[in-house]
């Protein structure tokens, strides 16, 4: 990291920490489900008739959403086939959505945390509605999100600022007054486009060097960063 970045790194809950609203992204920023997925998809993947991936070769593929995910591994444009492998892997991902699934460090110690300063907190991401909301339960952290928003839920998906600003209205908050919080690039560029400050955390998913392109304003190594 340079030293501007690390001076930025030192100040952030200066600034952060008068915003009202926190949009997280989910995979990758809040838990860990790398094992979950990847399970997911070589059950698809077998269905199909494919040989199973490593999970390293999976998660790279993660981030916009199951059917990118499904055409990333299936390395086809063939849309029978990329529509049936997203069947198979929702099925399968709906069954079992947190097997393996955890939370990384002082994610809940900050939600908490936040909560406890009333700030408004809403869970933007690219997975499906319906499997994020199993999710979040099972994680233990449904009690302090107030709205999630799924890939889903809306007709864009990130890095549109469509999700974004749909959480936004729902918390009846306003760009200016939050942040966006996530690992990749998809994250910065939604955050951005809305007008909201930005925050990409360096443990997740994402391709930190691509998400530097975008310029996020903050450059995190731990969630708790934003607070402590």
């Amino acid at each position: 990291m340079d030293r501007q970045s690390a001076g930025k790194i030192s100040g952030i809950q200066a600034e952060i920490g008068s915003k009202k609203t926190f949009l997280f992204d989910l995979d990758g920023t809040l838990i860990d489900s790398s094992k979950d997925i990847a399970v997911a998809v070589n059950y698809a993947l077998a269905e199909l008739g494919f040989p199973a991936l490593q999970e390293e070769d999976i998660i790279k593929h993660v981030g916009y959403g199951g059917k990118k995910l499904i055409e990333g591994v299936l390395k086809t444009d063939d849309k029978m086939l990329i529509e049936k492998g997203v069947k198979l892997f929702r099925e399968y991902y709906f069954s079992n959505p947190a097997v393996y699934t955890t939370l990384y460090p002082y994610v809940y110690e900050t939600l908490e945390l936040l909560k406890r300063e009333n700030k408004k907190i809403a869970v933007v991401t690219n997975k499906y509605q319906d499997i994020s909301e199993l999710i979040i339960q099972k994680t233990g952290i449904a009690h302090l999100v107030d709205v999630i928003v799924g890939g889903d839920t809306t007709t864009s998906k990130k890095p549109d600022k469509e999700p974004v600003i749909f959480a936004l209205r729902k918390l009846s908050s306003s760009p200016e007054r939050a942040v966006m919080i996530g690992d990749s690039e998809a994250d910065i560029q939604a955050g951005k486009s809305a007008g909201t400050k930005t925050v990409l955390v360096t443990y997740g998913f994402g391709k930190v060097e691509k998400a530097l392109k975008f310029k996020p304003d903050y450059v995190i190594h731990s969630l708790g960063e934003i607070v402590w």
